[in-house]
């Protein structure tokens, strides 16, 4: 509930801001069309567990409408969103009682994973606002938000090395590298898949940089950008499942789920980012005469 009223809140107070830039900015009003690419790193936070986060990375493309006040400027489009996000788990194991099929004893059967990585791939529809300022003539920063829907491209895909392990009552040590009584010796197991957990996001964002003009009516930006992505969902609203899903009748037929579906984060996953923003923009206003296209 905290989470929504933040973002309320961050919403409400950019949509003040851009009304009351035209009354505080001095100087005429001027319309201008925007393109942007963005190239970022992304890391997923995984709060207190096991599981460690790489870095992956992406980009953004965006068109959009912004209107210049004096050195206030304020913007709104549509684009969209990709990312690839790593994450990685050095041990997990699960283990179950069984009873051997070849000798009937009562054993605890256990499964045993090193060198889990997964990594998931998204795109979603984006849609970008932004206020900013120009510090004389070149430097500017901009504060922005984003709302991103749920992806339309969802893949993962996971792989691991895995061995398993039989321990029985009458022996000291577990039994392994058996595959007669099916003790499989260490393989690497690996399957794709989707991200259930995957929601609609928010972000706010920060940028810093410098406008550059490149002919009378055309200016480049150039900016460092950093974001803060928030799913929008709880994940306690949505049921965990198992890192790993087993076939009863087939020992070796192991399936790997999500991570950030699993019990083992148990928590929304959030992501920084961080890359460059390039911008291009070109003025349609419509009374020229109005504006200085360079300096403005």
């Amino acid at each position: 509930m905290k989470k929504r009223i933040y973002i309320v809140l961050l919403l409400s107070l950019l949509a003040g801001m851009s009304v009351a830039a035209p009354h505080y900015g001095t100087g005429a009003l001027t319309h201008w069309l925007g393109f942007s690419v963005v190239g970022v790193e992304a890391t997923p936070i995984m709060g207190k567990t096991e599981a460690k986060a790489g870095v992956g990375g992406g980009g953004q493309v965006s068109l959009f409408y912004e209107l210049h006040k004096g050195h206030f400027f304020f913007n709104a489009g549509v684009g969209a969103d990709y990312l690839i996000t790593n994450c990685s788990l050095s041990r997990y194991s699960d283990e179950f009682p069984r009873v051997d099929p070849y000798t009937g004893q009562n054993t605890i059967y256990r499964y045993i994973y090193s060198d889990y990585r997964e990594q998931q791939t998204q795109m979603r529809m984006v849609v970008p606002v932004q206020f900013g300022y120009r510090f004389g003539s070149w430097v500017y920063i901009g504060l922005g938000a984003a709302y991103r829907t749920q992806p339309f491209i969802n893949s993962t895909s996971s792989k691991a090395r895995m061995l398993t392990e039989g321990e029985y009552e009458n022996y000291i040590q577990p039994i392994r590298n058996t595959e007669a009584y099916e003790y499989w010796p260490e393989a690497e197991y690996k399957n794709g898949g989707k991200v259930r957990s995957a929601t609609h996001e928010v972000a706010v964002e920060a940028e810093l940089g410098a406008r550059i003009p490149i002919v009378r009516g055309v200016q480049m930006r150039i900016g460092a950008y950093v974001g803060y992505d928030i799913p929008i969902d709880k994940f306690a609203n949505r049921a965990a499942m198992p890192l790993v899903s087993y076939t009863p009748s087939d020992t070796r037929a192991i399936r790997f789920n999500s991570l950030f579906d699993s019990a083992l984060l148990n928590k929304d996953v959030q992501r920084i980012r961080a890359g460059v923003r390039v911008t291009f923009l070109f003025n349609v206003t419509r009374n020229r005469q109005a504006c200085m296209c360079m300096t403005d």
